[in-house]
């Protein structure tokens, strides 16, 4: 259930779906998979791939507070168009956060923070999802946009 609904999005782009491109983290190349592509608030076209749904799925599985986030996975393009906030990571330069609140059927529809790591190198790439469970920015992050939206 929790990966299943990103395969059927409205306003991605699934023409790349099973290509194979390559991203640099941290020198190394990383071979990863098309599921689809998208636009970010930027206007810069991101990928979501096999390795980063993997990646985020055993993530949030590891930590309890933070199962219930794989059923919001379909909100990741959303959240990459129009973010109330996005951040860079001061230590790695390349790694963005944009953030958004969600409604949370778990926590009683209660809105939640979410924030969506993209990596922007030779090719951006969603890299993690998660609630950012302290409901701002992390403290290691520089804010580069925030919408008048209330946070």
């Amino acid at each position: 259930m929790a990966g299943a609904n990103i395969y059927h999005l409205k306003n991605v782009d699934y023409s790349e779906r099973g290509q194979t491109l390559e991203i640099i983290v941290d020198g190394v190349p990383k071979p990863q998979t098309i599921i689809f592509s998208g636009t970010d608030y930027f206007g810069d076209r991101y990928y979501f791939t096999e390795q980063g749904l993997r990646y985020i799925q055993d993530s949030r599985r590891k930590r309890r507070l933070q199962n219930f986030t794989i059923h919001y996975l379909a909100k990741i393009p959303i959240l990459l168009k129009s973010p109330q906030l996005v951040a860079r990571n001061i230590d790695r330069p390349d790694h963005y956060l944009f953030c958004d609140r969600i409604a949370v059927k778990e926590h009683g529809n209660r809105q939640g923070l979410f924030g969506v790591v993209l990596i922007k190198t030779n090719i951006n790439v969603v890299w993690n999802f998660y609630w950012v469970q302290e409901n701002r920015a992390p403290i290691e992050t520089e804010i580069i946009y925030k919408s008048h939206k209330k946070l």
